[in-house]
Formats: structure tokens, C-alpha cells, sequence
């Protein structure tokens, strides 16, 4: 069935109005749960793009173009906010990154309106040097000429986005206790991002199609269905939400998943590597030896070095590092031709940089002070000479 222009503008406009709402109602239930103001600015920001165009239109014929300085294109939110509401959904806000709204700075390169009104009311145009500039054949062309240059960098960013959030999930292991609403949100994600990919693929099928025919109705091809999907996200998310008792929310608002950056057979070759770097190299004697270097050996990301040591060899990197230097150390305090070199020398050139670290270190590892390891030894020669 094809449906005729006006028919499906109207429905367009149904389904925005629609969306605005759902937005609204998915923000206040943001109370509760966390993770959903980022789906409900998801919602929104789609059904504002939607419906943009008819409002600009009903704008200009009544001659209130002012509406112009206020409307700007959002479509480089729309990856960012799907990589935020993976995170949060997964990790909680602890595993938000700082400085969220950095993500969303190249929202400024849709300011073309704003900037052409800074410039006519501010009285910028009356500088030489700027009227220049303005005047200028690439800067009236990129103020005012149409082009797809944008389009394409919001289609990038928000591919870009969605197979980090995409990874993000596969690598996501759920904890048995979370709630069923949590388990089912992250499995969901997975099917959201594959639906989020073919909404893309029509973006630029529309693009495509525009401007071979140079049509009017690619508005609509694309934007009902993005509509529909978005009325879906927000009803099923919100939906499997409505019944969680108050101790259900507070462990649905915590991190409930465990994130893992190897393969099996990674996790074997890079668990012998890093061994291999401490029992051959013997990196752990650098008393400067920093996660960095122990990630740039292995020309991995340092966090997942973090989570290699964290999760798979049980410790942290210093308890790793200075595990293997307290064992250093017992081997020279055992030994009796070392017997004039005093703690502090052996402790420095084991690694450790500080004489109190060492022997705090020593103590956790061994339950023995180094002297007090010292006399156990020369006590076990003596009996044994006896």
C-alpha cells in the first residue's frame, strides 16, 4: 500500500507528538531509573528530527523565522546517547566516563542559524576583517549551501557509537542476582543496536535515492519507521520496568554485569605473555614500571591489561609487581653471600622505592617483616647444623 504525502506527514506528526510524550514520562520514571534519560533523550531527539521540517515550514509562512535560531540539527546526539545508555544500562552511572557533555560538542556544527544571526545582530559584520571573512565564496557556502557532508559525519558518529556499544554488550556477562528487568534490558540492547543498524542503512538508502531522483518523500520512508522504533523502545523499556518492587530498583540502578575483553584463547595467550614479561624480562626490578609499559609490551589498551590482571590472575598491578619483587627479595635475603648488603639494598634493588613499602609489602606477602625473615633463616642453618 502506498500511502499519499499528506497521509503520511499527518502520521509523522502523530507519532512525534507521541514520541515527545513517551520522552517525558520515560524522563520522570529517570527518578527510579538512571539509565533511562538517556533512552528518553534518544526519544526525543529522533521525534524532533522528525518533525523539524514542518515546523520550519509552518515557521516561514507565517513569516516567524526567528523559530530557525532556536531549532538545530541533533542527529550528532544520537550516537552518544546510545553509547550512554549502554553503559549506564550495563555498568551503572559509576561507568559513565567524566565529562559527558564533551561527547557533545560536535552538536556546535549544526549552529549554522545561530551563528548567521550572532553575525547580523551582534554587530560583528561591521569588523572589516569579519565582513571579509563572511563575504567570503567557501564560508557562504557553508553557511548556506546544502550539503550532505553533515549527514554523512552524523552517520558515521553514530556507527562509530553503536559498534562500541555493540562490542560493549557481547563482551557482557550478567550476574545471576540481578533483576529479571536487567537481564532482559541488556539482552534487549543487542537486538536494539541491529534494529538501530538497519534504521541507518535506510538513511542512507534515502540519501541515495534523493539525490539520484531528486524526490520530496524521503522524509517520510525514513521517519516512520524510525518513529515506530523508537515507540517500541520506549513502551518495552518502560514496560518491563513498571512492576520492579523498590529493592528490585536499587540493584537494577547498580552495576550487574561483568565486562570481558578476551576470547578464551586470548585470555591464555596474553595470561603467558604478561608471565612470560615478569619471569624472563623480569620488568617487575624497574622500580618506575608502570601499568602503561606492561600495556604497551603487550600493545594492548591499559585497561584491559587492568582487567587481565583483575579478573583472571586475582590482583591487582601493584600486589602482581610487588608480589614478584617480595620473592626476589627472599631470594637474597637467603642468600648467604649477600649477607653485607644491608635491607634497604636489597629492597631498592628488587624494585621497590621506598624502604616502608617494602617492608609493608614483605609483611602482606610472607606475614614476617624482612628481619624478622632473616632470623627464621639463620635459625633453620643453625639447627640444621646441629
Amino acid at each position: 500500500m502506498i500511502l499519499s504525502l499528506p497521509v503520511a506527514d499527518l502520521l509523522i506528526l502523530a507519532l512525534s507528538l507521541q514520541g515527545f510524550i513517551l520522552s517525558g514520562i520515560l524522563l520522570y520514571s529517570a527518578r527510579k531509573i538512571k539509565s533511562n534519560r538517556w533512552i528518553s533523550l534518544l526519544i526525543l531527539c529522533i521525534s524532533l528530527e522528525a518533525v523539524t521540517p514542518y515546523i520550519l515550514q509552518i515557521a516561514y509562512s507565517h513569516s516567524f523565522t526567528a523559530i530557525s535560531y532556536i531549532l538545530f540539527p541533533v542527529n550528532l546526539a544520537l550516537g552518544p546517547l546510545i553509547y550512554f545508555y549502554t553503559r549506564s544500562l550495563i555498568f551503572g552511572d559509576e561507568g559513565l566516563p567524566n565529562k559527558t557533555y564533551l561527547y557533545f560538542l560536535p552538536l556546535l556544527i549544526g549552529l549554522k542559524h545561530q551563528l548567521i544571526w550572532l553575525f547580523y545582530t551582534s554587530g560583528l559584520l561591521a569588523i572589516p576583517f569579519i565582513q571579509g571573512l563572511y563575504f567570503k565564496t567557501a564560508v557562504q557556502n557553508l553557511l548556506f549551501a546544502y550539503s550532505n557532508r553533515f549527514i554523512f559525519l552524523s552517520m558515521a558518529s553514530m556507527l562509530i557509537y553503536m559498534v562500541i556499544s555493540y562490542r560493549m554488550i557481547a563482551q557482557t556477562t550478567v550476574d545471576k542476582d540481578a533483576p529479571i528487568a536487567k537481564i532482559e534490558d541488556i539482552k534487549w540492547l543487542k537486538k536494539m543496536l541491529q534494529l538501530l543498524f538497519a534504521l541507518l542503512v535506510l538513511w542512507v538508502l534515502t540519501i541515495i535515492v534523493k539525490t539520484i531522483f531528486n524526490t520530496s518523500w524521503e522524509h517520510s520512508i525514513l521517519f516512520i519507521p524510525a518513529i515506530a522504533f523508537v515507540h517500541w523502545l520506549g513502551f518495552k523499556a518502560y514496560a518491563r520496568q513498571a512492576h520492579m518492587v523498590p529493592a528490585e530498583v536499587e540493584i537494577y540502578n547498580k552495576p550487574a554485569a561483568n565486562i570481558s575483553y578476551f576470547s578464551t584463547t586470548e585470555l591464555a595467550e596474553y595470561s603467558t605473555l604478561i608471565y612470560k614479561l615478569m619471569n624472563e624480562e623480569r620488568l617487575y626490578l624497574d622500580p618506575l614500571l608502570k601499568l602503561d609499559d606492561i600495556a604497551a609490551k603487550l600493545r594492548l589498551p591499559v585497561k584491559h591489561v587492568s582487567h587481565l590482571l583483575n579478573q583472571h590472575v586475582g590482583k591487582n598491578f601493584n600486589d602482581f609487581i610487588n608480589s614478584y619483587r617480595v620473592d626476589e627479595a627472599k631470594l637474597k635475603l637467603a642468600d648467604p653471600s649477600l649477607n653485607h648488603f644491608t635491607i634497604a639494598a636489597i629492597a631498592y634493588d628488587c624494585g621497590f622505592n621506598s624502604l616502608p613499602t617494602f617492608q609493608r609489602c614483605f609483611k602482606q606477602f610472607t606475614g614476617l617483616t624482612p628481619s624478622q625473615y632473616q632470623n627464621t633463616l639463620k635459625l633453620s642453618v643453625n639447627q640444621s647444623k646441629q
